[in-house]
């Protein structure tokens, strides 16, 4: 999915160079971590408020997480592991596991687990249309709508369309079967949907 949230063209395109940027920062090259945190420290961002839904959590989750993969890479990695390493899955999954643990205590009563929604089949989001104001005023819709749902459909909606990773990276993130996402991700959508059409918005994803 194109969007205007992630330029996610771009971020496809810097994959390649993911692993070798790990290497990168394991050999202390000029300029290598601060890459990778121009690279990640946005998306890790984005992901870790829609998990908390506090920016000033999510802001210390991040530096927390940066400051793990640095000491990771340049001292507890060799140079082989570097090599072999998925760097964005890796990184988002210490990110997310950060986060759950600064919710464990602070769940809200009223969010239930995806497991409890039936599993609704829905086609893949639209394309946003329309001039430039247009477009904001609709990705500040779907911001919070999406803020409605329970963190475990934020977070695959998130991972799957807002990063567009593959199911593959996915199960790298968070663990679990591709087949068992792919469910879950179905009912994410549907819930999204839902959470528009309260607000009076019929939209297509």
């Amino acid at each position: 999915m194109k969007n205007s949230w992630t330029g996610g063209e771009a971020a496809r395109a810097l994959e390649t160079h993911e692993e070798n940027l790990a290497v990168a920062v394991h050999r202390h090259e000029p300029g290598a971590f601060e890459r990778l945190l121009e690279r990640f420290e946005a998306p890790l961002y984005g992901y870790a408020h829609g998990i908390l839904q506090n920016a000033f959590d999510a802001q210390e989750v991040v530096q927390d997480a940066m400051m793990r993969a640095h000491r990771a890479l340049t001292r507890q990695y060799d140079e082989a592991r570097c090599t072999a390493l998925a760097l964005r899955p890796w990184l988002f999954r210490t990110v997310r596991n950060l986060c759950l643990n600064k919710r464990r205590g602070k769940r809200h009563e009223l969010e239930q687990p995806l497991s409890d929604f039936d599993d609704g089949r829905m086609g893949p989001f639209v394309h946003l249309e329309g001039s430039d104001l247009e477009r904001k005023q609709e990705v500040e819709l779907l911001r919070r709508a999406i803020a409605l749902l329970p963190v475990d459909a934020r977070e695959l909606i998130m991972l799957r369309f807002m990063e567009e990773m593959s199911y593959g990276e996915i199960v790298k993130t968070i663990g679990g079967s591709e087949a068992s996402l792919r469910g879950k991700v179905f009912r994410s959508l549907k819930l999204l949907r839902e959470a528009l059409e309260k607000k009076g918005v019929a939209y297509a994803v």
